[in-house]
């Protein structure tokens, strides 16, 4: 799907050129000195085989700068997620488009009924369908966390055979359960949407997260998950997941460099694992609120790392992608300032892939109405990143001349005629009313967007082969009759 773009994306980053280097070498140090540990001989072996010293039985790795260098130099500077079997849903990653994705949560206040309950296997449905039918929304990450009415050991497979039922629009995944055969069944299950194995591997459509766990600690599971997504050719995200003041520094700098410490880590790995695989780097990066011990995701310094991350990833050419998300345990203005806030600050710093629509509370909470909102929410961002486009027809310095001074009027002139609407930003939701009608009788904002989304739910139809249907809904049979039995 075409992102928004403009002069703007990219023009923003909370630290210079010259401080990136300043990070640069910091984290070097660290890698250097202090190294990741690391649980698998699998990575270690991979790490090994870049040119890193493994101390400790093999449980340490110093990886030096040369081998952070090299790695880098292999990556790729943008790659497609593809729309699966449609191209007219690809989004392109590291080329100056920003795209917005869903977030996830595993409670939802009912559309229907208003109650905040557990979500279940048909808002797995009902939330990919309604972010298949919104525009602005170019991909998903997971429609909801947990489906809390189906199998824990089949969770996961479940889950995504609805997902992948029901939208032909790119996706990115971080692993649930850890279980035996989440992994292969899952990038199975993405095979078959797509129309097989080799298929996926030309045109992927998912993008998979492999995240170190802070400090500095190189995870089992997510070595599995590196390994599946290089041998499937799913591009990776990268990041590090370290909380500020918990697991990692308490100041900003301190974040970012130990952030670049963990993203570095996952660079040499994955490259001396598959040479050239894409992948970017990811920006999720809470401070830890120490009034509570919670992560503190709607705050400014979650957006400033996530533009420093940027900032970084410029620096070495290198694709970023950003997760977002809101304190607020409902959706008010907290929620909307909090989102639009760090949204603009994201695109601004040029992350191409923002994964925030549609949920709230730290993963917990999502709504359709919501989603809705802020389909178009990202709309006004898109419009703000064209800034002000200069050429000698909108300048506009003959139709200036022939239609001043007063009392000459602009609405009649063909100039006006062609360029208001690409000029002039029209929402569909947002109020636009004199007051004193707006007083006599209107619909509330969130009134309409609850419309719009059981409009959606009512009826728009999964846009997804029935043959591919079928054969994800045979393969959970298999899955589920391995497991249960």
């Amino acid at each position: 799907m075409k992102g928004f773009d403009g002069k703007l994306v990219g023009s923003v980053h909370p630290i210079t050129r010259d401080e990136c280097k300043m990070v640069h070498d910091a984290a070097i140090r660290v890698l250097e000195q202090g190294g990741v540990r690391c649980d698998d001989e699998r990575a270690a072996k991979m790490f090994e085989d870049a040119g890193c010293t493994l101390e400790n039985n093999r449980e340490l790795v110093k990886i030096p700068e040369k081998a952070v260098m090299d790695a880098l130099a292999k990556c790729p500077g943008s790659f497609t997620l593809h729309g699966r079997n449609d191209p007219t849903k690809d989004c392109s990653i590291g080329t100056g488009e920003v795209h917005f994705c869903t977030v996830t949560g595993r409670y939802i206040d009912d559309i229907r009924t208003g109650e905040r309950r557990k979500v279940t296997r048909q808002d797995a449905i009902d939330g990919t369908l309604m972010a298949d039918a919104l525009e602005n929304v170019h991909g998903l990450y997971k429609p909801v966390m947990w489906l809390f009415d189906e199998e824990m050991i089949c969770n996961s497979q479940i889950l995504t055979t609805e997902w992948m039922k029901h939208t032909n629009k790119p996706g990115t995944w971080v692993y649930n359960t850890g279980a035996e055969h989440e992994v292969s069944d899952l990038i199975k299950m993405w095979q078959i949407a797509v129309g097989g194995e080799e298929e996926m591997r030309q045109k992927p459509h998912m993008l998979g997260h492999v995240v170190v766990n802070p400090p500095r600690v190189i995870d089992v599971h997510y070595t599995d998950w590196l390994i599946g997504f290089c041998d499937s050719g799913t591009p990776l995200s990268i990041e590090s997941a370290l909380m500020g003041g918990a697991t990692g520094p308490a100041t900003r700098a301190g974040m970012l460099v130990q952030c670049m410490v963990e993203i570095y880590s996952l660079v040499v790995q994955s490259q001396s694992y598959k040479p050239g695989h894409p992948l970017a780097f990811c920006s999720f990066n809470p401070a830890m609120d120490m009034r509570t011990g919670l992560w503190a995701t709607g705050t400014p310094e979650y957006g400033i790392n996530g533009g420093g991350i940027a900032a970084m990833a410029k620096y070495h050419n290198i694709p970023v992608v950003g997760f977002g998300m809101s304190d607020s345990c409902e959706f008010d203005q907290q929620t909307a300032h909090e989102k639009a806030l760090k949204n603009y600050n994201y695109a601004l710093a040029g992350l191409s892939w923002i994964i925030d629509l549609g949920g709230t509370a730290g993963f917990n909470l999502v709504s359709w109405p919501e989603m809705v909102l802020e389909n178009e929410m990202v709309a006004y961002i898109g419009e703000y990143l064209k800034g002000i486009q200069i050429d000698e027809e909108r300048l506009s310095v003959d139709t200036i001349l022939k239609v001043g001074p007063l009392p000459g009027s602009y609405m009649k002139e063909k100039h006006t005629r062609k360029w208001f609407r690409e000029e002039f930003f029209m929402p569909e939701l947002n109020n636009k009313e004199f007051f004193e009608s707006w007083q006599r009788g209107h619909v509330e904002l969130q009134e309409k967007a609850k419309q719009k989304a059981l409009s959606i739910l009512d009826n728009h139809q999964s846009p997804v082969a029935a043959e591919i249907q079928q054969e994800l809904d045979s393969y959970l049979d298999f899955c589920m009759q391995r497991d249960l039995g």
